[in-house]
């Protein structure tokens, strides 16, 4: 599929969120409790600086499993890392120097906290929020899934076609490269509106310098959206990263490995409580979308819906919990249903569904444990069912991840050591009826793909208080056969029998935020990432052999000036 084609997504969604908007405008001028909701690009440093504070056990409120943040949240946090490690009457070097870093990017918004002014923004622009320049090299195939046309197979084995973006380099917003060398250039900003009505974009220039790639395009929209902010709730139409799980190397509902995806959203800025008993449940986030898939290879179904809920709460200091739901229906040819029917289908109310009115859910929970008297240790479990045929919450098709996290392998807190494993069932993602997973050419959920299992284990270290490097070994296998068995037939399935065998070495270096001499106090941040692996019978092909390798050099850049405002 031409990447062009996605601009037609836009005509479904388009009509509501006017709608929602205008009535949001019109009220805006009675809102008294607002704020401009601006959020933090999924691969900035905000994240890992966040993450390093919350295992060294200086946050309290900080649930990672629904992202990203706006920025007044990662303000909040910042503040309340602060606040725990005064009364903690330690002296932790890191962590000093981590809230010192975040406080500098975070400035703006840290100072609206402090002056108790969250709610009482003016008019206001800021046109360049960051700009990032990265270089990829890449070598070696791509892994692809292909199973073909399957639609006189209801329910059949086939629905999913989809490749990598990079090898070796997911959860890069399904960024185009090819074999080779590879550039890109990023950059955003955004502008507030009678302090309630924010809009952002960050736009991308991807690919090789020297050649274009078939079927992709040169310039894309990563994050461009609009968002109101309504009292402790935001509801946001436009691109959007989305990250769903407690997955550190991925997630298995929706992660950042595809392209960010169109949809209107409504989520919880700050962590809240709900009323009544049920505020014993402790803070909790939500995020609900409504969104609409792309194009898929006729006769596939065309651009099916796409929504889903999630649940995020921390009942106690050393337990944290969440449920989430997705599904997928509709579309070209399989639109046999009445409003009612629709309704039924986007709410994922359990029914029979005739031919041509198919839908496909998924459903999951996970629950994590933080363990101080174990060096701070983090232990978390999450799984993952795909319905059959129906049900809100199936229990069928399990694919499991989970791990453990050691953030004070020493005691002073500079070495972690983590492990991860997934197991994805054979039909994970999978779904005939043209109602698979998959946007833009790209898996939605774990990058790894249906049948496949993985492990890494990984060591980081400080150095310095400024640059951090993590070894990551790792270790995946892929089997053929996936899909639904009973349906199963060589006639739909395009490759050999070999399962795939593959195992590497990943290195990441970063830096934490610093001003650039001579710029005037203008933030950078360095990333480098080399990675090699090697495979047999990559992509199923009975005998091959493979080797894959990256090497990515990534700076980013943030001037330090104030917005400009009209009040």
């Amino acid at each position: 599929m031409a990447r062009n084609e996605k601009n037609g997504l836009w005509s479904g969604l388009l009509p509501t969120a006017a709608i929602l908007f205008g009535l949001l405008a019109v009220w805006g001028g009675t809102v008294l409790a607002s704020t401009y909701v601006v959020y933090i690009p999924m691969d900035s440093t905000i994240y890992r600086e966040l993450d390093e504070l919350n295992g060294l056990g200086y946050l309290d409120t900080y649930m990672d499993e629904i992202r990203p943040i706006a920025r007044v949240e990662g303000a909040r946090l910042t503040l309340e890392a602060a606040q725990n490690l005064n009364e903690s009457g330690k002296h932790d070097p890191l962590a000093e120097k981590l809230i010192a870093t975040l406080r500098l990017q975070l400035k703006e918004e840290i100072g609206w906290l402090e002056n108790n002014a969250e709610d009482k923004q003016p008019t206001m622009i800021h046109p360049l929020e960051r700009a990032e320049v990265q270089y990829i090299y890449s070598a070696g195939p791509k892994r692809y899934w292909e199973t073909g046309p399957s639609a006189d197979l209801p329910g059949g084995p086939g629905g999913i076609n989809a490749k990598e973006a990079t090898p070796l380099l997911p959860n890069n917003d399904g960024l185009p490269t090819g074999a080779g060398s590879n550039e890109i250039v990023r950059a955003s900003g955004w502008a507030g509106l009678g302090g309630f009505l924010t809009g952002d974009a960050e736009g991308a220039v991807s690919g090789p310098f020297t050649r274009s790639l078939a079927g992709e395009n040169r310039l894309n929209l990563l994050d461009g959206e609009i968002v109101a902010s309504l009292g402790n709730f935001a509801l946001s139409f436009g691109q959007e990263e989305q990250w769903w799980g407690v997955g550190y190397f991925g997630a298995m509902p929706i992660s950042t490995n595809i392209p960010p995806l169109p949809a209107i959203r409504l989520s919880t800025i700050h962590p809240t409580y709900l009323p009544w008993i049920f505020r014993y449940l402790g803070p909790f986030r939500f995020q609900v979308f409504f969104s609409q898939l792309s194009y898929q290879p006729e006769p596939y179904v065309s651009r099916p819906w796409f929504d889903g809920e999630i649940f995020s709460f921390k009942p106690l200091p050393y337990l944290e919990f969440g449920i989430f739901h997705q599904i997928d229906f509709g579309g070209r040819y399989n639109d046999n249903y009445t409003t009612a029917g629709f309704l039924l289908r986007a709410f994922g109310i359990p029914g029979v569904h005739p031919a041509g009115a198919d839908s496909h859910s998924r459903a999951g929970l996970w629950v994590k444990f933080y363990l101080p008297f174990l060096r701070n240790a983090e232990l978390y479990q999450g799984i993952l069912a795909e319905d059959k045929l129906l049900g809100f919450l199936p229990f069928v098709r399990v694919s499991y991840q989970g791990g453990f996290y050691i953030p004070r392998l020493t005691e002073d807190g500079l070495t972690d050591l983590r492990f991860e494993y997934i197991i994805l069932q054979s039909a994970y993602s999978v779904y005939g009826s043209g109602l698979a997973l998959v946007y833009q050419d790209t898996l939605i959920g774990y990058p790894l793909g249906p049948n496949a299992s993985e492990i890494d284990f990984q060591v980081g270290r400080w150095f310095n208080l400024q640059y951090k490097t993590d070894v990551d070994l790792f270790w995946t296998t892929q089997a053929p056969g996936y899909g639904d068995h009973q349906f199963y037939s060589l006639e739909y399935y395009p490759y050999g029998f070999a399962a795939e065998y593959s195992g590497g070495l990943a290195i990441d270096l970063w830096r934490m935020a610093e001003a650039i001499p001579g710029l005037g106090g203008t933030l950078g941040t360095l990333r480098i990432r080399a990675a090699f692996e090697y495979a047999r019978n990559l992509n199923f092909a009975q005998g091959a052999t493979s080797v894959r390798g990256l090497l990515l050099l990534s700076g980013s850049f943030r001037p330090m000036y104030d917005s400009f405002a009209w009040r």
